[in-house]
């Protein structure tokens, strides 16, 4: 979907912490063991405490594909600047640099606790291009206060991705306000069953 850049989103709404922490409900049977090491399309990462599901990986291949066949379309010289507000393990953010051909991906994860997980995941990626250019940062903050912050900067994205659990409507405003004009806003949910009413013992 193509977004235009939008000018006036304040004040910025709050957002429940259970939307954008990917921390695991202690009551709720994790997808895979702590810790356990996966690899999708051919990417391999960690999985460490982070809530992730491999029955998304459809999903975060249209991101790829979405962010491959935009950046073919951007000016010659132009590098593709991806946002992932809600990397949890950054399998998202992996993928973008490894397979998108993204310049530049900002990973933020609202849980400080996932920071050693998604450096040591990121490590598989130069950090600095050859031309000294940074390939990747790590953020650890709301969704919507990173977003803002860089919309704030002046600094947009060619590509947003948001992946919330639950909802996405808390982030819908600063998420378009963060895309350069004519970029692409990606949104998904991860646990989209739960908040539809399916599974309810997730």
């Amino acid at each position: 979907m193509a977004a235009v850049v939008a000018a006036h989103f304040f004040p910025i709404p709050p957002s429940p912490p259970f939307l954008h922490t990917r921390i695991r409900n202690p009551t709720r049977r994790p997808p895979f063991p702590a810790n356990a090491s996966q690899t999708e399309r051919d990417v391999e990462f960690e999985t460490g405490n982070s809530f992730f599901l491999s029955e998304s990986a459809l999903g975060r291949d249209l991101g790829v594909l979405s962010a491959t066949l935009h950046q073919q379309s951007l000016y010659s010289g132009s590098g593709l600047r991806v946002i992932d507000a809600m990397c949890g393990c950054s399998i998202r953010t992996l993928r973008y640099l490894a397979q998108a051909g993204a310049d530049f991906v900002w990973a933020n994860d609202a849980s400080e606790d996932c920071r050693p997980l998604i450096l040591s995941n990121l490590s598989r990626h130069p950090r600095v291009s050859p031309g000294g250019d940074r390939c990747w940062v790590v953020s650890h903050l709301d969704a919507n206060r990173v977003l803002a912050e860089n919309y704030l900067r002046r600094e947009f994205f060619d590509f947003v991705d948001v992946d919330s659990f639950g909802s996405n409507s808390s982030f819908m405003g600063m998420a378009v306000a963060t895309v350069r004009k004519g970029g692409l806003l990606y949104i998904t949910s991860t646990d989209g069953h739960s908040s539809g009413g399916h599974r309810p013992h997730w």
